[in-house]
Parts: C-alpha cells; structure tokens; sequence
C-alpha cells in the first residue's frame, strides 16, 4: 500500500487500526530484512492494477499480486508475497490457524526466524498420514510455530475420518471440541485453495481417487474441511461428512482469512469465496488475478 499504492502512513495506519509509529518501524523493518525491494517495472504496475480492481470489486482488506515471470514459479512467488504480507500481520498475542498443503508449506519456507513467546498457532483441520508429512496441518503448524517461537497447539484426527462414525465419534470426544474451539478462536487464518477438479492435494494424499463426479455435484473447490459449490457453501455428501475441521461458513466469523492460491485452474474455486465474502485478503498470481478480473467484468 505504502509503496506500490501510494497510500500515506497515516492513512496505512487506520486501515490497519494501529499507530502510525509502529507502520514507520514496520516499514523500516521491511527494508532492513529484505522484505521489501524498491524497483519500478511494467509487470509490477499491472500487477498493482489487478490488485486494485479486485480488492475494490470485492471490497477486501487487501490484495496481493505477485508479478509472473519465466524465472519464478508462481507458487514460489506467492509464497514469498504471502510470507512478507504475513510478516506485516505479526503482533504479540496474535492467533494464527492453518490449514495445509504444498503452497502453505512454501509460504513458511519464506518466514524467517521470529520471537513471538505469546503468540499461538494451530491447526483448522486434522492431519494427514505420516509418509505425507510435509503437507500436513500439524507439522505446518509446527514449523510456523518454530519459526515465530510461538505457542503451537495440534489437531488430534485426522483431515478425513474412514467412516461416517467414527467422524461422529471423534466430533463428540472433548479432545476434538478442544482442536475446534482454537480453531475457532483465530484472529488470522491462512488458507490454502484446492481445486478437486484439477490437480488437488485430497487427490494427491489418495483420499479420493477419480473426482470425475464431483462436477456433476456441484463441487467447485476445496478448502479447511469443505467442499464447496459455486456459491461458497458446503457440498454435504459422503466426503464433506467426513472431512474434520472449520468448515467454509465457519471463516466468516474469523477477522482475518488469507487465501494464498497460484494458477488460472483456481479462478473458479476463488471465485465463490470472493463473492461469499468468506476472505478477507487474498495472495494470488498474476495469472490468477488475471482471470478473475475478467470474470468479474462479465
């Protein structure tokens, strides 16, 4: 906002609803660590104008574009984008939640080390089996928890029960309300988008193996514990049923949602929680920007 948008501290300030000293040091900050280069081109321009068109369509808190280029992998730039975002976010007592897959992995990679004793974070949805550790929700949390020395807490069941009774089960142990009630207690949930259609990390895990009808369902996206439709509601079949954590409904009563997502295959999935408004700012490619300011122009 400050360097690409132009905005004053001041106004920076009331927007993020904190002194105007602490965004000087913030940007100061920024600068000393790298977080912020200083360079003018064409693609940063463009990507600027994507931002400001969808956050003023959408009416979001913030948008961020990352430029597309034939040097970084789109995943890898949103990453960085939602790593620098994020640092700006960072504040003592903070309540981070997370969700899972490889752009949230990537997104940590990116943070450097911080001392936040009295922050926390924790997972949104359960956990994944072992041989697919670097996607899971609780080892991300750890590591997002050992980067920022922060508070961690674990999500004890996994992303997706094996039968609809032992989901009941486990929904009404204590052990499960309690990974609930942090979950819902976050002040900033980082969300990563999947798309069942496309290439999703619920397929990659074998958790279903042909998504071939979920179309015909209506299933649009995935995200936390949810499949959705084209109108960011959960899809209840078999699947959803199963599937533990926050819902997609459940991000609304949540202050902050980020959704980090790369690739013009999640233009449909993206679209649905713009329009419910289940986010709150979104980090995105250009590609993916690209595409959803021509949807919204239709």
């Amino acid at each position: 906002m400050y360097y690409q948008e132009g905005w004053t501290q001041a106004e920076i300030a009331k927007k993020m609803q904190i002194s105007r000293p602490m965004i000087s040091k913030i940007l100061q900050a920024a600068r000393e660590k790298g977080i912020v280069r200083i360079y003018l081109d064409d693609e940063t321009a463009h990507s600027t104008e994507l931002a400001r068109k969808i956050e003023t369509r959408f009416q979001l808190q913030d948008v961020i574009v990352a430029p597309s280029n034939d040097v970084v992998d789109p995943k890898q730039a949103v990453a960085e984008a939602a790593a620098g975002y994020l640092l700006t976010q960072l504040r003592p007592q903070l309540k981070i939640g997370l969700t899972w897959g490889t752009t949230l992995a990537a997104v940590i990679n990116e943070i450097p080390f911080q001392n936040y004793p009295d922050m926390q974070v924790c997972p949104l949805v359960g956990g994944v089996s072992s041989e697919h550790l670097y996607y899971d929700t609780n080892h991300l949390t750890f590591r997002l928890a050992e980067r920022l020395q922060a508070d961690c807490h674990y999500f004890y069941a996994p992303a997706l029960a094996e039968s609809q009774i032992l989901a009941d089960t486990l929904r009404s142990s204590q052990m499960l309300q309690r990974a609930m009630k942090a979950a819902k207690s976050v002040d900033l949930a980082l969300i990563g988008l999947g798309n069942p259609l496309a290439n999703s990390t619920w397929q990659t895990l074998g958790y279903w193996q042909d998504p071939s009808d979920f179309a015909d369902k209506g299933i649009v996206g995935d995200v936390a514990a949810s499949l959705f439709d084209k109108n960011g509601q959960t899809v209840n079949n078999e699947i959803s049923q199963r599937m533990l954590g926050l819902k997609v409904e459940e991000l609304t009563e949540i202050p902050q949602v980020v959704v980090v997502a790369s690739g013009k295959n999640k233009a449909d999935s993206l679209w649905p929680l713009l329009v419910a408004q289940r986010c709150t700012t979104i980090v995105i490619d250009e590609a993916l920007a690209e595409e959803i300011v021509k949807k919204a122009g239709r």
